[in-house]
This record gives C-alpha cells, structure tokens and sequence, in this order.
C-alpha cells in the first residue's frame, strides 16, 4: 500500500512539473503579445517617427512636437523653430509651418512658441526683411540722418539732418545728433555727414551765426575796412582803411583795395569810404607824396616862392 502511494505521489509531481513550462510558455506569450501591441501603437524603439511627432530622448515613444518645434516623416526628433520664427500649433510637420517675424522687428529666441518673441528693431533703424534673428540684422540709418521710430520697415523714416548741420553717427536716434555748423561757416546741404560741408564765409565777410544754412548770414565788412580771413566770426576782423587811404567797395579782402589820396591831398581819417575826405594841402604848400596821413605832411613853398593854388603836388 505504501509503495503505491509513494507511485501516485510522483505521478502526479510529474504532471505538475510538465504544466509549468506550458504555463511559462503561456505568459512569455503574453509578455510577448502585449510588446508587439505596443511597438505598433507607438512604433519601434528608434528610427523615423510620423511627421508632426518625435520622440522626447531616443528609444522613448514617438508624441506629438510641441508649440515652437516641428518634424518631417524622415525625422527622429522634434526640430525646433529657427531664431527669427514661431510657431503655437503642435503636431507640425513642416518648418514652414513655423512663422517668420514681420518686417521691422527680429528674434534671436530659437524655438519661439508666441509673436511675442519678436522685438522691434530700435529707434535709428529699420528692416524690410522678415525672420531677422539679432537685433544689428536691423538696417541703421545712415550718417547724416536719424529716426526716432521703433519697429521701422522703410528707410524713409531716416531724416535727414537739416541744412546747417551734420552727423557722422550711424543709427542715430534723435535731431540732438546733427551738429550746427560752427560760426563762420554755414551749408546748404541735407543729411550732411560731415564738417567739411560747412564751407567757410569767404575772406571780406563774417559770422557769428551757428547752424547758418546760407551764405546770405556772412556779412560783408563795410566800405573803408577789409578782411584777408577766411570764415571769420567777428566783425572786428575787418580791418579799416589806414589814413591817407579810402575804400568805397563792401566785403573787400585785400588792402589794396584801399585807395591812396593823390599827391597834394591828406587824409587823417581812418576807416575813409570815398574819395571825398582826401583834402588839398593848402595855398603856400605842396605835397608830392601819396597817402599822406596829416597835414603836418603838406611842405611849405621855398622862401622866395609863393602859390595861391590849393593840393599841389
């Protein structure tokens, strides 16, 4: 009876034993079963994801590209918006689908997911161009000229220095940039970028006008007097006529162009504008020189000689 016992005992150990692999086989099955669903709803470990989806680290499920990323069918990886664009749409499937930034502003933000992201291009410049990724991208104005707008998408918005001034300042943002041409000088051009417009009020004239626009403002030194200097700021440059000469002629520029009183006539005047202050030497004299200053300079007539005529020479 105990052998028999003992016989049924290992009968059924060994029905026992050859269900276990059966049951193992079974759930390797199923393990197996259930990752085959898996690779099918998210796709393999690794490789190309659909377009629109990528995979956060590799070997990870592929999952739709978020806001300010992108992805071709033949990429792994969501790829993110380029500086310059935007996008908030998720699931792209094309960069083109990222925006650009419009005209007068940029973006250096890569990834950007709101036209936020955009800045506008500075005061002092401007952009005709979409998707600038850095704000010197933007255009400055050019010396000569300035802009006060923000955001600009024309060159027109550059205004030009007014006549009488100038700036060699790129990008400026304000009228204060334009430098008045010094006293003295004076230029009628606009948007000059430089000092070497201002031309100087020519010798005989003079200025004391700062940002003057037209050589109207040199003044030209009276009759009697004369200047050799060029763009001269006070009328205390002219100089006058020395005595026992006169000049009729405004703006003179040389001495010369004072006029000598004739022999037998002086002048003591200084600063003399015509002719008529030259006077004779007196009955009983002579004078035989030019430009004489006074009339201690008219020589009386020898002893034993005589003349009632006046301004002998």
């Amino acid at each position: 009876a105990m052998a028999m016992s003992r016989q049924v005992s290992l009968a059924s150990l060994a029905l026992v034993m050859m269900a276990a692999p059966a049951a193992s086989a079974g759930a390797e099955a199923d393990v197996s079963l259930r990752g085959s669903a898996n690779r099918s709803l998210y796709g393999p470990p690794t490789g190309a994801c659909p377009a629109g989806t990528g995979r956060p680290v590799s070997g990870s499920p592929c999952m739709q590209c978020p806001e300010g990323t992108w992805s071709s069918d033949s990429e792994e990886f969501c790829q993110r918006c380029v500086a310059g664009t935007w996008s908030d749409v998720r699931g792209l499937g094309s960069s083109e689908g990222c925006h650009a930034c419009p005209q007068g502003t940029w973006s250096s933000q890569v990834g950007a997911i709101a036209p936020t992201a955009c800045m506008t291009c500075a005061a002092g410049r401007w952009s005709d161009q979409q998707a600038l990724s850095a704000p010197y991208e933007c255009k400055r104005c050019p010396a000569g000229t300035w802009s006060s707008t923000e955001g600009a998408t024309s060159g027109s918005v550059c205004t030009k220095c007014a006549a009488g001034k100038w700036s060699p300042q790129t990008a400026a943002t304000s009228e204060e940039a334009c430098h008045a041409c010094a006293k003295g000088r004076f230029s009628t051009k606009l948007g000059a970028s430089h000092h070497s417009s201002c031309t100087a009020c020519s010798p005989g004239t003079w200025s004391s006008e700062e940002g003057a626009s037209s050589a109207a403002v040199c003044t030209a030194c009276p009759a009697g007097t004369w200047s050799p200097a060029e763009g001269a700021i006070f009328a205390s440059t002219c100089v006058s006529c020395t005595p026992g000469t006169w000049s009729s002629t405004k703006g003179a520029s040389a001495q010369s162009t004072c006029t000598a009183c004739t022999p037998g006539t002086y002048s003591s005047a200084e600063g003399a504008v015509s002719a008529s202050t030259c006077k004779p030497c007196g009955a009983g004299t002579y004078q035989p020189i030019k430009a004489a200053a006074d009339e201690s300079l008219c020589i009386p007539c020898a002893v034993g000689n005589f003349s009632n005529v006046e301004g002998q020479s």
